[in-house]
């Protein structure tokens, strides 16, 4: 049993301090449920036992028009006997190669290694040693009536 999320479009990241803007796809989310059996079959009767998770699948991309370097991500989803959750591998490209100069793998709630061309091997980026960042946003009032908050506003009070 699943259910699956399968996002269209595209999101923009602009970084002001470089003047740098990167179109970015998103991966697809599922929410998992695995059945494990406990027993055998007694009068067509069967214990299961439910885990559910949350994982990503799918390709997505980051392309910057400016620098001309890109990023191709594939977010690999758990194998249904076997594998591991939460996989990801990516391949960094200089403007106009053919070649990525950097490869990445690992798990992307987890840790993420990265392969250079020149040999080097290094630790990417572990997330689970990263500080959590409280997000800023601004207060409900001082948004657009289309912006996130404010246009779900009503969903998010009856939700609580």
């Amino acid at each position: 049993m699943s259910i699956g999320v399968h996002n269209i479009g595209q999101g923009c990241v602009t970084c002001l301090d470089y003047d740098e803007h990167y179109i970015l796809t998103f991966p697809n989310g599922y929410g998992r449920q695995v059945n494990v059996l406990l027993g055998i079959f007694v009068c067509n009767a069967l214990s299961i036992l439910t885990v559910p998770w949350i994982e990503l699948g799918g390709e997505c991309s980051i392309n910057c028009s400016k620098t001309g370097y890109n990023a191709s991500i594939i977010f690999h989803t758990k194998p249904f006997y076997g594998g591991k959750k939460h996989r990801v591998t990516a391949e960094i490209f200089s403007p106009n190669d053919k070649k990525p100069f950097c490869s990445i793998e690992g798990e992307w709630n987890g840790v993420m290694y990265a392969k250079y061309t020149t040999g080097e091997n290094a630790v990417f980026i572990d997330t689970k040693q990263m500080p959590t960042i409280k997000k800023k946003v601004r207060k409900l009032e001082d948004q657009e009536d289309f912006e996130s908050r404010c246009l779900w506003k009503d969903v998010t009070y009856n939700l609580k």
